[in-house]
Parts: C-alpha cells; structure tokens; sequence
C-alpha cells in the first residue's frame, strides 16, 4: 500500500474510467491518496472513493481546472509512429486490438508527450487510447 498528501489548494484527481467517464475530485481539503493491491483509494474531508483498477484507465493530479477544461491533445503520425503531446503528465497511453485485447501500454513523459511505434506491431487495426480521446489506427 502507497499513501499520498497534499496540501494544494486547488489540486483534482482526474480519473478516467474504462467504460467512460470522468471521477473528478477535489483534493483541497486533507487529501489522502492510497493505492491499495486493489484500488485506488481517494479521501477528503467530505468524500472517500475506491475504484477497483480493473476499471481504471487512466489517472492524474492536476491543479486546478486543468482537469476540467482539457487542453488541445495532439496526435500525428510520423515515420511508423503515433506522437501525442499536450498530454497530463503521467498518465497512459494504451494501444489495443480492434478486439479489445491490450498490447502495449506507454506512460506520459514529464514533457506531456508520448512515442506509440507502430513499426513494432504487427499489421493489424488498433485502437489507441489517450487520456482524452481514442482513435483508430490502420497499421499496413
């Protein structure tokens, strides 16, 4: 078990949930932040949420609205790889078959920015699933 404090006044977890959806809570007041074997844990004065990780795609701390009002992701392909920047610092990048079957998972570097190289994978159609969106990919 892992326990995390803050003391910011306007920190957020945004937790992005598998089947859609946003958790957004506040972490103004006496945060507490545990990760148990199971799941995550977030406490304030008011609330206390667990979510299982299997039901987790993805999460992060923001400060303030950042968690609300998202900033413009951005995606290109270049050279046999997907490049996403403008990303929250952290979170994950996760790329599965059209079947759902997840094949390879990238975490967020501290610039925002993620490198999916699909010259790695074999020809197939892929979802790729970012902090904010999902898109498609036809690998050829």
């Amino acid at each position: 078990m892992v326990t995390i404090t803050s003391n910011a006044d306007e920190a957020q977890i945004v937790i992005k949930q598998k089947i859609g959806g946003n958790t957004i809570l506040e972490l103004s007041t006496n945060p507490v932040i545990t990760l148990t074997n199971e799941s995550l844990v977030v406490t304030n004065d008011f609330t206390v949420i667990a979510i299982p990780f299997d039901n987790i795609d993805s999460y992060v701390v923001t400060n303030g609205t950042a968690g609300i009002s998202q900033p413009e992701e951005v995606a290109h392909y270049v050279n046999g790889h997907v490049l996403f920047s403008n990303l929250p610092i952290g979170s994950v990048v996760n790329v599965f078959t059209i079947d759902g079957l997840l094949i390879s998972r990238q975490f967020v570097d501290d610039t925002g920015k993620a490198d999916i190289c699909l010259d790695a994978l074999p020809k197939n159609n892929y979802i790729i699933s970012s902090f904010y969106n999902k898109i498609k990919v036809i690998n050829k």
